[in-house]
């Protein structure tokens, strides 16, 4: 029964790991990851990439990403997101910035990411909720009003393919182990994917579909009580 909880504890981490770095840039995801890896990392020795040198051409497109992340507001769809032993996991998200956003997995998942401007909290069917200062956390990069990758990140590189920018990212600090790859679609820019790799190499992924902007989510999404269940509180 202890092993059954261990991992149920683990995939409960790491689902809540890839929705939160998928909106919030480095976000609790990578910290959270780097708790989950702790003990492999003190084994084998913490995973670090060296930064390459940023080209004039890597800062242009490293300004764009982040003007286009300052100029998000209301985006909501779905997401499919898989992990590192090809299990899949899918549901809907919602961002409003500044501060809030919400990943709702489809069942039979039972997890409730919510960020309501203060706090972010992350539901596990009847479990109690997990709270987390958004201030105190990288994921409060994205959803501040102005995004500056340059500045509140460590950029390790910037790579352009027919159709595809991809810029990968890692906490400034060095303090949590892992990257993001943030993978955008040329020439319009667009966020379709990102990929978390954790202390020991091993990926998530997440790929966004039927995106929407500008439609305004319902303000009772973005909050989350802890006596709710995943799917309260929706529209």
């Amino acid at each position: 029964m202890r092993n059954l909880d261990q991992s149920r504890r683990i995939r409960q981490m790491t689902l809540a790991a890839a929705a939160l770095v998928g909106l919030g840039m480095l976000a609790l995801a990578i910290a959270m990851a780097g708790s989950r890896q702790a003990h492999a990392a003190e084994m084998s020795g913490a995973r670090s990439l060296k930064a390459q040198p940023l080209s004039a051409d890597d800062k242009a497109d490293l300004d764009r990403v982040s003007a286009y992340l300052s100029g998000l507001s209301d985006m909501q769809g779905q997401f499919l997101q898989v992990g590192p032993d090809g299990s899949l996991a899918e549901g809907k998200f919602y961002l409003r910035r500044p501060g809030r956003l919400r990943f709702e997995y489809t069942p039979p998942e039972k997890m409730l990411v919510v960020a309501d401007g203060v706090w972010v909290a992350v539901k596990d069917g009847f479990s109690a909720t997990q709270r987390y200062p958004l201030g105190s956390t990288p994921l409060g990069i994205l959803l501040q009003n102005h995004v500056n990758l340059a500045e509140e990140v460590r950029v390790l590189s910037v790579e352009r393919q027919p159709g595809v920018l991809r810029v990968k990212l890692q906490d400034k600090s060095g303090n949590a182990p892992g990257d993001l790859t943030l993978v955008f679609d040329e020439p319009s820019l667009q966020l379709r994917q990102w990929i978390v790799t954790d202390a020991q190499g091993l990926q998530t992924t997440v790929a966004l579909r039927g995106i929407q902007s500008g439609l305004r989510a319902d303000n009772s999404l973005f909050v989350l009580k802890d006596e709710q269940r995943p799917g309260v509180g929706r529209q």
